[in-house]
């Protein structure tokens, strides 16, 4: 299930991003916008694909669910450091700014926490891991309605 809803959304997505992608590519943050949150979706369709193989060790999954939550925690760190008028940023409320910190950083912890947990098989594993791809997919819906209602504003 998990799979194929992320599948259809990053599909969505990418039609949604094509009505405005010289917008997009022409300004870095929404270029990254737009790339972290087509990554991230695609992430979750390979690795809802990886739950699925037969006979797999718990072990192996926790090291492919490993590799990508730290990745993405990469990427989140850089995308934060890097941020600036120089990025392309554009001005956002303080509220918004906060919802985004937290957001970002919740389904990251999580993801890693799920990671190790399926690494060490103890502390919920599979569970962290399914309530990470919940909380991954509301974020990108987040993500993915922000950068297109910015677009729209900047276009």
């Amino acid at each position: 299930m998990t799979g194929g809803a992320a599948a259809a959304l990053t599909g969505l997505l990418f039609v949604a991003m094509s009505l405005h992608a010289k917008t997009i590519m022409e300004n870095k943050f929404y270029r990254n916008r737009a790339i972290g949150t087509l990554t991230s979706l695609t992430s979750q369709l390979l690795l809802s694909g990886a739950v699925l193989i037969p006979g797999q060790p718990l072990w192996l999954l926790g090291a492919e669910v490993e590799a990508t939550a730290l990745f993405f925690l990469a990427v989140t760190v850089r995308a934060i450091l890097t941020r600036g008028p120089e990025s392309g940023s554009v001005p956002m409320p303080w509220t918004r700014r906060v919802v985004e910190l937290v957001g970002g950083w919740t389904w990251n912890v999580l993801f890693n926490a799920a990671g190790v947990s399926l690494l060490v098989h103890a502390g919920g594993g599979l569970y962290l891991f399914a309530a990470d791809m919940f909380l991954m997919f509301a974020w990108n819906i987040y993500v993915a309605w922000v950068l297109i209602t910015e677009v729209s504003e900047a276009g």
